[in-house]
């Protein structure tokens, strides 16, 4: 096992070094920062519940990105108190078209100001550490994604009655099919999701079953206040087949590029 794990990260430095010296350019570093609202949180199929509350949320961001680095916090808090989340990241290209990050979702509602932050725990935790590898076909704009939780709350479903010193990680996974095109300030972007066991995205929204849990139809335009800053609107179209439920959500996002060396 160890002479596997061996010969997987000289395989990826050597990626990573090819990649590095066919571009010995650093591109610039690009901030973003981003004010938005939306009607009401929705993410991988699931929206109004538990969770993410039944109000319209408020999801301030910022960002740092340039060729091979994206990084950033996301946060958020609905209005009827029930989502509170703090959301940072980070994300690696060794080769062009090909992601892999890691985004710790802190999402500990009301209790986000009491809870320890510091609690990964697999049984107490408000932590969701999901694992994210993406990678965009180079010649047609799909995009194939696949995200694990790998630290944090997320106990076996087959557990839930057992005690917690027996009790064993899920590992929670979520794959995705997407699709993106842009017409200048308009684009539109269209998703296939599915669990392949159950967890996090069945529980959350009473499913008894894993399978395609989101389907998502987003149209968005990009309304241009002051040169570079844009104001971007958009509507987005959910159903979830598990449970036979459709999602809408309305928002509008204030956006600032900074370019910096």
């Amino acid at each position: 096992m160890k002479n596997t794990l061996l010969i997987l990260a000289f395989l990826l430095s050597s990626i990573v070094s090819t990649d590095a010296q066919s571009d010995p350019k650093h591109s610039d570093w690009k901030f973003l920062g981003n004010v938005q609202y939306v009607t009401q949180h929705h993410w991988r199929g699931i929206g109004k519940g538990g969770l993410f509350g039944s109000a319209p949320a408020f999801e301030p961001s910022i960002s740092f990105v340039n060729k091979n680095w994206n990084m950033g916090v996301f946060t958020a808090a609905s209005f009827d108190n029930v989502y509170k989340a703090v959301i940072p990241w980070v994300s690696y290209s060794p080769v062009k078209n090909l992601w892999i990050g890691v985004w710790d979702i802190y999402s500990a509602g009301p209790a986000i100001w009491t809870h320890n932050p510091f609690d990964y725990s697999l049984c107490t935790s408000k932590h969701f550490v999901d694992a994210v590898v993406s990678y965009k076909l180079p010649w047609f704009p799909l995009t194939l994604k696949w995200a694990t939780i790998v630290a944090g709350k997320d106990v076996n479903p087959e557990d839930k009655n057992k005690p917690d010193s027996e009790k064993r990680r899920n590992f929670t996974s979520y794959g995705e099919l997407s699709y993106g095109h842009s017409w200048n300030d308009f684009s539109v972007w269209g998703c296939v999701g599915m669990t392949p066991f159950k967890g996090l995205y069945t529980s959350a929204v009473g499913a008894g079953k894993p399978g395609i849990n989101n389907l998502e139809l987003k149209f968005q335009y990009n309304f241009k206040l002051y040169k570079p800053v844009t104001l971007p609107v958009f509507a987005k179209f959910t159903y979830n087949p598990l449970v036979e439920k459709f999602l809408f959500q309305a928002g509008a996002s204030l956006t600032i590029p900074y370019t910096f060396k």
